[in-house]
């Protein structure tokens, strides 16, 4: 194994050693424990995957999860979005990515893979306005750039702005969830908002996003971490060793898959056994498992916020007809 890959596994789990210090039980719903805990893994390189080749990235992203998921979905929710910011920056080659790598960027895409436009843009000097909605912004004040996604006639883009209020951005509201407080996902107006030509990160024909979206295994990573989290709840023996051998069993049909088709199905399969994991687990816990301190009950809510997310139409359907196949 590289040198490098055994370095950075090191210092991930420094880091893991350093969250579990954190009151963890306060990580979802306060934004100043998550951007300490966020701050923890940032300062301390855990999300600067894009020094690594593609194959050893996949690996390293696998680990990554697997360690910040128990602490907090929150963290990992976080981490999802600028490993991703990084990913877009590195994929087209931005001019000005080395720059963007050291900012805490987030982003604002999701709304491409829906059908319309939600943002749109007009061409001006040296630059476009963009005008619309932007829905389910996370971590206001904890990114302090954002990469939002808009329609320009027949091409869907990407562009890195500031994440902060001024002429033409305006945050409209902070939605309250049951889930994921801390993130602080917020809507914002965008007026006549101006941004720069050279601040623009990728140009493709709409439905690109949708297209590379399909065949991302991030949320699968996610919760395969969440399992592992799970599995140190269970005070069963029994129950835990044949959990741990069926959580392998998924993630070795992940690993073993780049079929758009056959991941939306081990996604649905992952979220069904964690969510058969969590529920026995706490019923055998009995009552004290729904104290707002306890672990589980946040584990069953993150499991919710994470297949909650980037859900398309297809997916849901496959959700649909393997509960009607199954019951």
């Amino acid at each position: 194994m590289p040198d490098t890959y055994k370095k950075y596994i090191k210092n991930l789990n420094l880091v893991s050693k350093e969250l579990q210090n954190q009151p963890l039980e306060k990580v979802d719903e306060s934004v100043k424990n998550l951007k300490k805990c966020f701050d923890i893994a940032y300062n301390n390189n855990c999300f600067k995957l894009y020094n690594y080749d593609k194959e050893l990235q996949d690996k390293l992203k696998l680990k990554l999860f697997s360690k910040l998921t128990k602490h907090s979905a929150s963290l990992t929710f976080l981490a999802i979005q600028i490993l991703a910011a990084n990913a877009i920056m590195s994929k087209n080659n931005f001019p000005k990515r080395e720059y963007y790598f050291d900012k805490k960027c987030g982003i604002a895409i999701n709304h491409l893979r829906m059908k319309g436009s939600f943002v749109t843009a007009k061409k001006c000097k040296g630059g476009y306005k963009l005008n619309g909605v932007l829905t389910w912004a996370s971590g206001y004040k904890i990114f302090d750039h954002l990469l939002i996604g808009f329609h320009h006639k027949d091409s869907e883009m990407e562009v890195l702005t500031e994440f902060k209020e001024i002429k033409g951005f305006t945050i409209v509201d902070t939605p309250e969830t049951f889930v994921g407080q801390a993130l602080n996902t917020v809507n914002i107006r965008l007026e006549n908002f101006f941004v720069k030509d050279e601040d623009i990160v990728s140009t493709n024909p709409i439905g690109n996003y949708t297209k590379n979206k399909s065949l991302s295994k991030t949320v699968h990573y996610a919760l395969y971490g969440l399992g592992l989290g799970a599995l140190d709840y269970i005070n069963d023996e029994k129950f835990k060793n044949i959990s741990k051998k069926k959580l392998k069993k998924i993630k070795k049909d992940l690993l073993n898959s780049n079929d758009g088709e056959e991941l939306d199905k081990i996604r649905i399969k992952l979220f069904n056994l964690l969510q058969n994991i969590i529920t026995l687990s706490m019923i055998i816990d009995g009552g004290k498992s729904i104290l707002k301190e306890k672990t589980l009950q946040r584990y069953y809510r993150e499991l919710i916020m994470f297949n909650a997310n980037g859900l398309n139409q297809k997916i849901k359907k496959l959700f649909v007809e393997e509960y009607l196949l199954n019951n």
